[in-house]
C-alpha cells in the first residue's frame, strides 16, 4: 500500500505547502465562514507583510547555511532612526534612507565578521542582537515616541490604495525584487553555489566574502524597512519593537518555504508561501478564539509537522 502511494506522494511533494494552505483555509472556513470574508483575507496579508518582508530578505542568508537573529532589534532601531531624522526637520526621503542605512550598516557588520573571520553566523548575529537592542534603548529609551505631523510618512504603513493597505503592496514589491535578484542576476547563482558547497564556490573563483556582505546587508535592510513600516502603522517608534520571537517567525517562514537551515537550494517565491501558511494559521486560530497559550502550542506543533512532512517528501 505504501509503495502504491509513493509515486503520488513524490509528485505532490513540490506542491505540499500550497495544498496545506488550501486545506487549512477550507477547514477554518468550514468551522467559521467569516474566515473567507474579503476583509479577513486582506487582514491576513496585512498582518504577515512585515514578517514577509523580513523573511524574503533573509532567504539568501539561510540558503548559504547562515542565519540572522538580529532582525528584531534592527527593526526597532531603524524605526527610531527614521523618526529622529524626520523630527530633526529632514525631508521624508532622507528619513527613510536614514532608517534603512542603519539596517544596512548592521548587516554589513554581520557579514564582515562572518566572512572575514569565519565566525559562526548564529554567534555573530546573536551578539549583534544584544548590541543593537542596547543601542536602541540608549538612543530611544523605553518610551514610545509619538509620530505627529508627518502624514506622508504614516501613509507608508497606515494608508491604502483601492482599499488595499499599503504594507501589502510593499511586501509584494520587496518579494518581487528579491525573486528577480535570485533568478535574473548573478547574485542568485552565487548564493546557490555557496549553499551547495562553499569551499568549491571559493575555489571556482566566487568572491564568497563579497556575497556574504551583500546578503547580510539585504537581510538587515529588509528588517529596517519593516521597522519603518511598523512605526508608520502604529504612529509610534520604540526601542522595544521587534521583541523576542520575531526572528523565529521569520526563520520559520523561510524554512517552511523549503529552504534548509543547513544551506542549499531555496526559493524566495516559496518563502512567500511559508509566510502565507503562518498567516492562515494565525488568523484561523484567532477567528476561532483559540486562547493564546493554546495558539502557541498548536502553532509549534503544526510548524514541526509541516517541516517533518517536507523533509520526508525529499527522500
Amino acid at each position: 500500500m505504501i509503495a502504491t502511494f509513493a509515486p503520488v506522494a513524490r509528485r505532490l511533494a513540490p506542491h505540499a505547502l500550497v495544498l496545506a494552505i488550501l486545506l487549512f483555509i477550507a477547514a477554518f472556513s468550514f468551522l467559521q465562514p467569516a474566515f473567507l470574508k474579503p476583509e479577513n483575507l486582506i487582514g491576513i496579508l496585512r498582518q504577515v507583510s512585515l514578517i514577509g518582508i523580513m523573511a524574503v530578505c533573509m532567504t539568501f542568508v539561510i540558503m548559504t547555511g547562515g542565519v540572522d537573529l538580529s532582525v528584531g532589534p534592527v527593526l526597532a532601531i531603524s524605526g527610531l532612526a527614521a523618526f529622529f531624522t524626520l523630527e530633526a526637520g529632514w525631508p521624508l526621503p532622507i528619513g527613510i534612507a536614514a532608517g534603512i542605512a542603519v539596517g544596512v550598516a548592521v548587516g554589513l557588520a554581520n557579514g564582515f565578521l562572518i566572512a572575514a573571520f569565519g565566525l559562526p553566523p548564529i554567534i555573530v548575529t546573536l551578539a549583534m542582537l544584544s548590541i543593537v537592542r542596547g543601542t536602541a534603548l540608549i538612543a530611544g529609551g523605553p518610551d514610545l515616541h509619538a509620530i505627529r505631523g508627518h502624514d506622508s510618512y504614516t501613509f507608508i504603513g497606515a494608508g491604502s490604495l483601492w482599499g488595499i493597505p499599503m504594507p501589502i503592496f510593499l511586501f509584494g514589491a520587496v518579494a518581487a525584487a528579491v525573486i528577480f535578484l535570485q533568478f535574473a542576476t548573478p547574485l542568485g547563482v552565487r548564493v546557490a553555489a555557496i549553499g551547495d558547497n562553499e569551499r568549491a564556490a571559493r575555489l571556482s573563483g566566487h568572491r564568497v566574502w563579497a556575497t556574504k556582505l551583500v546578503i547580510y546587508a539585504l537581510s538587515s535592510a529588509g528588517a529596517a524597512f519593516a521597522g519603518i513600516i511598523q512605526t508608520t502603522q502604529v504612529h509610534t517608534a520604540a526601542a522595544t519593537y521587534g521583541e523576542f520571537g520575531t526572528e523565529l517567525d521569520v526563520i520559520a517562514a523561510v524554512v517552511l518555504g523549503g529552504t534548509s537551515l543547513s544551506g542549499g537550494h531555496g526559493s524566495a517565491a516559496r518563502t512567500v508561501l511559508g509566510v502565507l501558511f503562518l498567516g492562515v494559521i494565525n488568523s484561523g486560530m484567532n477567528i476561532l478564539n483559540v486562547p493564546i497559550d493554546s495558539q502557541l502550542i498548536a502553532k509549534g506543533v503544526l510548524i514541526a509537522a509541516a517541516l517533518a512532512a517536507a523533509e520526508r517528501a525529499k527522500h
